[in-house]
């Protein structure tokens, strides 16, 4: 049982104003924050919170009945790990010493158009396949070098990040659209179904 006065604090440290979890692997912590109109990556220890290192890039704030900063939180696989801007500029760095192995404005490229409080999708990692809500239903690149697999239109995402299940035992991701869940083929984005899901200012962010 906590004491009173709660749990030990073992560290605390400053990243910002954002709205990014944090990802756990090997001993660091990843998350991201905003100062400045720069968006920060950070590699912290977990056991100190002592910066391993942190890599920055432009990015405003964008408040917008909330305080702004990042939306989505960085996603570890293997010795890589990938961010993605409130813009969707996906980045993927060196997970233990943050240098930059590729990166992309996948949104610019797609002319996709960016939803009114912007993107706020996590990766999802299968095999080769790095899946994040971006366009009308989802796209995947190729977690190695950023090249766009599959994509389903350029009409403005939602907020969530993709999820993984298994239907008829194909791999599938289920995401939500401006106005439904979609479930879609890992392998190629095919669209499994979708389900009429309307919500006030077409907010779905589950």
């Amino acid at each position: 049982q906590w004491p009173a006065e709660g749990p030990k604090q073992l560290w605390k440290t400053r990243v910002g104003t954002g709205f990014s979890s944090f990802a756990v692997a090997s001993g660091r912590v990843y998350t991201m924050g905003n100062e400045n109109d720069t968006d920060t990556v950070f590699c912290l220890k977990a056991d100190t919170g002592e910066v391993v290192w942190k890599h920055s890039y432009p990015q405003k704030l964008e408040p917008k009945n909330y305080e702004g900063g990042p939306n989505a939180t960085p996603t570890v696989d293997g010795d890589r790990v990938y961010a993605s801007s409130k813009d969707a500029e996906i980045f993927c760095l060196d997970a233990a010493k943050g240098t930059v192995i590729w990166s992309k404005k996948l949104a610019e490229e797609l002319g996709s158009k960016k939803p009114t409080w912007a993107y706020a999708s996590s990766a999802y990692i299968e095999g080769d396949l790095l899946i994040l809500n971006v366009g009308t239903a989802g796209t995947a690149l190729n977690k190695k070098d950023g090249k766009v697999v599959w994509n389903n239109g350029s009409d403005v995402a939602n907020y969530s990040t993709p999820v993984p299940f298994v239907a008829d035992g194909k791999h599938a991701v289920a995401l939500f659209t401006k106005d439904h869940i979609a479930a879609l083929l890992v392998a190629d984005g095919k669209e499994l179904w979708r389900y009429p899901w309307k919500t006030s200012y077409d907010i779905n962010a589950a």
